[in-house]
C-alpha cells in the first residue's frame, strides 16, 4: 500500500469515528461555531462581522476555530472566543450551529445540529465533484450549502454530490461589504494616489500553490494572461500614467506565486491575500472601490455584477481551460456580460473604454445579475440568519 493511500485511509477512519462521537454528544443551541482552515476569512469573516456588529454575541456563545487563532485579537469581543483548530474539534461536538467556507472537519453533522457550508463564490468553472482532479473527495459535511440564486441550486447540488434539498438559496455574506464602501481602504493598501479611476484585475489561478490542481498555465513572460512580455507591462504602465488610471492586480489565493513574474511599476500594483490580511481588511473592501473589473472565469464577477460597473473578460485560453477544467454551464459566454479580451491590444481597448466612460453592457449585466444573484440589496447576512431562525 502506498503511503498516501495509507494516510487517506487513516483520515477516513478518523472521520468516521469523529462522526459517531458527534452523534452521541448533546448540542448547545446557544453556541455558534465558525471553522476556518485558512483563518477567519471570506464569507466566514463577513458573517462573523455581521453577528458581532448586531449584538448576537450577547445571545449566543460565538466560537471561532481557525488557523492562526492568536492573530485575531483585533476582532475579540466579550462573548466571543478564538480557538485553535485542534481545540475546535471539541467545540464542534457541542455547537448547535456551525459555519465554514474554506474547509472544515471531516465530521458529518448530527440531526440536532445545523452545519452551513457558506462556500466561497458562485462557480463558473467546475468545482468539487465536477472538477477532474478532485472529484474523488467527499464534500458532504454540511446540513446546507448555499447557492446565490435558484438557477445555481441544482448546479451546487451536483458540485457537492448532494440532493437539492440540502441547498439554501441565499446570497454570499461578503457581498454585503460591496454596499458599505470603506473610505480608507485604498490608503491602507497603499493604493491611494493621484489618479482618477481604479481598474481591478483578478485572474483565477491556473496552477495551485499546493500542486493539487493544474488547469493549464500562462505561457507568457509575465505569468499573467494576455500580457505576453514585460515590455507590454511597461508600455501599459505608461498608458495608465498618461490617463490617470491605476491597475491593481489581485492574485487568486490558490495561485502558485512562483509562476508570476515579479514586477514593480508606478501605476500597476500587485496584491496578494497576505497584503490584505496584513491590514486586517477584507478583500471586498477593495472590490467596492474598483471602477471596473477585469477577470476571466473567477466567481468574483458574479458578485461584482451587483454594482453594475464595467467588466472585461480575458478569454485567450478559454477553449483550453474549458477542455481541461470545464464549466458548469454549456455556454459560459452567455453569462459573461462584458468585453472579451483575447490579447494585449484588447486589454488596452477595454481600459480606453473605461477611461472614456463608454459602457455598452449595462443592460446585459442587469440580465445576468437577475439570473445569478437573488439577493441584490446588501442584506445577504440578514437573509441567511433569518433562514436559519437564529
Amino acid at each position: 500500500m502506498k503511503a498516501k493511500d495509507l494516510v487517506k485511509g487513516c483520515r477516513q477512519l478518523a472521520g468516521k469515528l469523529l462522526t459517531v462521537l458527534n452523534k452521541l454528544v448533546p448540542k448547545r443551541k446557544d453556541t455558534i461555531l465558525f471553522v476556518g482552515n485558512d483563518g477567519l476569512t471570506d464569507n466566514n469573516r463577513a458573517l462573523y462581522a455581521y453577528l458581532t456588529e448586531n449584538g448576537y454575541e450577547k445571545k449566543y456563545r460565538i466560537l471561532c476555530a481557525v488557523k492562526n487563532h492568536e492573530s485575531y485579537g483585533y476582532l475579540q469581543k466579550d462573548g466571543v472566543k478564538f480557538l485553535s483548530l485542534k481545540a475546535g474539534v471539541f467545540a464542534y461536538f457541542r455547537a448547535g450551529t456551525v459555519f465554514y467556507c474554506n474547509g472544515t472537519y471531516p465530521i458529518k453533522p448530527s440531526q440536532s445540529q445545523t452545519v452551513v457550508n457558506l462556500w466561497h463564490g458562485t462557480p463558473l468553472k467546475k468545482i468539487c465533484k465536477l472538477a477532474p482532479n478532485v472529484a474523488h473527495y467527499d464534500y458532504d459535511y454540511f446540513t446546507f450549502v448555499l447557492a446565490a440564486s435558484p438557477m445555481f441550486m441544482p448546479i451546487m447540488a451536483k458540485c457537492f454530490g448532494v440532493p437539492e434539498r440540502k441547498v439554501l438559496c441565499c446570497g454570499h455574506a461578503r457581498n454585503d461589504i460591496l454596499f458599505q464602501k470603506s473610505e480608507d481602504a485604498l490608503k491602507k493598501l497603499g493604493l491611494a494616489g493621484d489618479y482618477d479611476k481604479l481598474l481591478l484585475w483578478m485572474p483565477t489561478f491556473r496552477n495551485s500553490f499546493n500542486d493539487y490542481i493544474h488547469d493549464g498555465g500562462c505561457a507568457t513572460q509575465t505569468g499573467l494572461p494576455v500580457f505576453e512580455t514585460k515590455a507590454q507591462m511597461e508600455e501599459f504602465d505608461r498608458w495608465l500614467r498618461e490617463h490617470r488610471m491605476l491597475l491593481a492586480v489581485k492574485l487568486h489565493p490558490m495561485q502558485k506565486l512562483s509562476d508570476i513574474s515579479e514586477f514593480s511599476y508606478q501605476n500597476i500594483r500587485l496584491l496578494t491575500n497576505k497584503d490584505i490580511e496584513a491590514q486586517k481588511m477584507q478583500l471586498y473592501e477593495l472590490v467596492a472601490h474598483a471602477d471596473a473589473l477585469v477577470t476571466d472565469y473567477s466567481s468574483i464577477y458574479f458578485d461584482y455584477l451587483l454594482l453594475n460597473r464595467p467588466i472585461g473578460f480575458t478569454c485567450d485560453d478559454m477553449e483550453a481551460y474549458g477542455g481541461n477544467r470545464g464549466f458548469v454551464v454549456d455556454n459560459p459566454l452567455e453569462l459573461m456580460p462584458g468585453m472579451k479580451i483575447r490579447d494585449y491590444p484588447g486589454f488596452v481597448a477595454f481600459a480606453e473604454k473605461v477611461f472614456a466612460g463608454d459602457d455598452g453592457f449595462r443592460e446585459e449585466r442587469e440580465r445576468v445579475n437577475g439570473l445569478v444573484n437573488a439577493d441584490r440589496d446588501g442584506q445577504s447576512c440578514a437573509h441567511l440568519i433569518s433562514l436559519l431562525g437564529l
